[in-house]
């Protein structure tokens, strides 16, 4: 199996959002949210969080993908504010609390 591109960013929930980031994450588990992932052209993404820090790990085997992937309102809504782009490891510590993987 080759590496696939991998796209790392961290931020944190907007003040006053941790419901509609519960909702957010809740739909993500559904079908649709896996509906909605795979056709992200997406093989993977995981979301660890630690209070209102997250980082969202995705991968692809489309490297295209990766650059525009943060304008993506469906996966990275509103209510989350961007910080700076995750290095490896950006996750160390976090709980995961979803992930995906493409069948």
């Amino acid at each position: 199996m080759s590496v696939q591109p991998t796209g790392r960013w961290v931020g944190t929930i907007r003040a006053g959002s941790k419901r509609e980031h519960d909702v957010f994450v809740e739909g993500l588990r559904s079908e649709a949210g896996a509906d909605l992932l795979r056709r992200c052209n997406l093989t993977e993404y995981a979301l660890y969080q630690q209070a209102l820090d997250l980082t969202v790990v995705f991968r692809t085997e489309r490297p295209s993908i990766l650059a525009g992937f943060l304008r993506n309102r469906r996966m990275w809504p509103e209510f989350w504010v961007f910080s700076h782009p995750g290095q490896e490891g950006a996750e160390d510590g976090r709980p995961l609390i979803f992930r995906w993987t493409r069948d």
